[in-house]
């Protein structure tokens, strides 16, 4: 048995996979060597599976009309890293947070009005496809957009059960979404009934939405009752979500999702952390970024402390 990990990323516009990946395992393995060098041979030696459907949600966003320059997101990407690297461990405190340029928590505020009284009006939604119209889409079931951005994450989920291997999930944005449903689906569904007895080690999600109200309600499994509303392949979530980040605006999921730990269901524990990004990105502060999630010292010690 070895250790295998899968990675799934965010909504929005993403640089081609072969970048995207490198990006993501360059911060996770500086986070490592910064904070936990004992370990960063073990990650080196896990198995990692990066689960990419950029190309699916660019296509969605194009024609929406929203215009990507490939090119310059990339060099932006590079140089947020670059910046990240620089900082110390100690360093990823709210002072120097609050000192980085553009910082505001105006969308967090939207959020968290917009999931509160007025959601009964539906404007949760709506809000949601301002500012997020492929999360969104997700949920439009006269649409294949749902099911195709969860089809490369099925068929990692599938392998890495059926490898026996010790299984981490690492998912940003949209990706927890994703991760979810395609878990419940392996939990109850017919067709992947060989696997139901196997397990996901650890759940760690990142800049994650799935405590948001309108959220929850449409996850696949919210019409069901009792221990079927949840996935029944986890053994232990772990949740970061940092400081201003709209998309996480509700930081804890241990209060939505108490109720698992309730029921005859094999996880055994769910916590939340709260972090501050540092990340920059075209010269403002970006508390979303997947880069300033993975190669925080939080994130490390997890990843550390399950390798």
């Amino acid at each position: 048995m070895g250790n295998r990990i899968l990675f799934i990323h965010g909504r929005s516009f993403k640089p081609e996979r072969k970048v995207l990946r490198e990006l993501w395992i360059s911060a996770v393995r500086h986070g490592l060597a910064r904070s936990r060098p004992d370990r960063l041979a073990r990650f080196d030696a896990a198995r990692k599976e990066f689960v990419y459907y950029g190309d699916i949600s660019g296509r969605f966003l194009r024609a929406k009309g929203k215009t990507y320059q490939a090119a310059a997101d990339v060099a932006d990407r590079r140089a947020a890293l670059a910046a990240l690297k620089d900082y110390t461990s100690g360093q990823f405190t709210r002072a120097r947070y609050n000192r980085l340029p553009g910082k505001e928590s105006l969308r967090e505020f939207f959020a968290d009005v917009a999931a509160g009284p007025l959601n009964w009006f539906g404007l949760s939604e709506r809000a949601i496809g301002m500012v997020a119209p492929d999360m969104l889409e997700y949920w439009n079931l006269d649409s294949s957009f749902g099911s195709d951005v969860r089809w490369g994450f099925t068929e990692a989920l599938r392998r890495g059960l059926q490898s026996g291997d010790r299984l981490m999930v690492v998912a940003h944005s949209l990706g927890t979404m994703i991760a979810w449903d395609t878990m419940w689906k392996f939990s109850y569904r017919g067709e992947y009934q060989p696997l139901r007895n196997r397990r996901v080690d650890l759940f760690l999600t990142l800049g994650c939405p799935l405590g948001d109200e309108t959220v929850k309600d449409n996850l696949i499994g919210s019409r069901a009752t009792g221990s079927r509303r949840y996935p029944a392949n986890l053994l232990r979530w772990e949740n970061v979500s940092a400081a201003d980040d709209y998309i996480s605006h509700d930081q804890r999921v241990s209060n939505d999702y108490r109720k698992m730990l309730q029921y005859d269901l094999p996880i055994r524990s769910i916590k939340d952390h709260r972090i501050y990004n540092l990340t920059v990105r075209n010269g403002e502060s970006n508390p979303h970024s997947s880069a300033g999630y993975l190669i925080h010292p939080k994130v490390s010690r997890l990843i550390a402390d399950w390798l």
